[in-house]
């Protein structure tokens, strides 16, 4: 199995290695694990696509961090590991935050990014961390009911559930706790890279609006709107999320 060293710890990731000149490297979000992403992405033309697993997620290795840096630290250190050039930064939810932090962080690593279901910063989230701590199932239902446009597959959201259930809390607490602290609403002028952010058209964790913000406020940035869908869009719709994605990959050249 596909492993890098981090310290005391393992990152896990699966790859789908073209020998191409380009790198499609995707995070995923919060109470997530490199599964949520289309098993589509591997077949994009004149691309390697890399999926790893955060640091306590998945199959990697540690706790779970609370500071949105150390995600920012592994998937850096992820990139250096494998000698990856020609990077763009695809990130889901809290990934999408991670992929804007790293692209203030270290500006010339990225090429291009892909923001999906995210937002400059997201809101609300001290009562849900409340909820978390004391009435995780309750936490659960809310997160599910948030996390789908009304009518998606009643099997999709029911094994959402279960796999939150499975997540626990502490992994979730430690998620939203490092991406609650993230705001990148002033810096996003700094972002200069050509940015692709997709947006469900009914997204109730962070709205449309949280998109539309990314590109008004970022200089190279274009909104695709995916309907019906909602936080868990690479779920729910993911052929779309594919075309999408292919179609920038393809407008974007290394």
């Amino acid at each position: 199995m596909p492993f890098i060293d981090l310290g005391e710890d393992k990152l896990f990731y699966s790859a789908h290695d073209q020998d191409a000149r380009r790198n499609l490297v995707c995070v995923h979000g919060a109470a997530a694990d490199h599964r949520v992403w289309p098993a589509g992405l591997g077949d994009i033309p004149d691309c390697n696509t890399w999926l790893p697993d955060l640091p306590g997620h998945g199959r990697s290795g540690g706790p779970p961090p609370e500071r949105l840096d150390d995600h920012v630290e592994a998937i850096s250190a992820f990139i250096d590991a494998l000698d990856l050039d020609n990077v763009v930064l695809a990130g889901h939810s809290m990934g999408g935050a991670i992929v804007q932090a790293l692209a203030l962080k270290y500006p010339d690593c990225p090429q291009a990014l892909i923001l999906a279901c995210t937002g400059a910063r997201v809101e609300n989230m001290d009562e849900l961390m409340e909820l978390i701590r004391h009435d995780f199932d309750s936490a659960v239902e809310r997160l599910t009911f948030a996390s789908f446009a009304p009518g998606a597959p009643g099997a999709l959201v029911e094994a959402y559930r279960t796999h939150l259930l499975d997540v626990g809390a502490q992994t979730c607490l430690a998620d939203f706790t490092a991406w609650g602290s993230f705001d990148a609403t002033r810096h996003l002028h700094q972002i200069t890279q050509r940015t692709l952010v997709i947006s469900g058209d009914i997204d109730r964790m962070t709205p449309l609006k949280h998109a539309q913000f990314l590109e008004d406020r970022m200089p190279d940035a274009r909104l695709a709107v995916i309907a019906p869908a909602g936080h868990q869009l690479p779920l729910e719709q993911p052929d779309d999320m594919v075309y999408q994605i292919h179609d920038f990959m393809a407008r974007t050249h290394g």
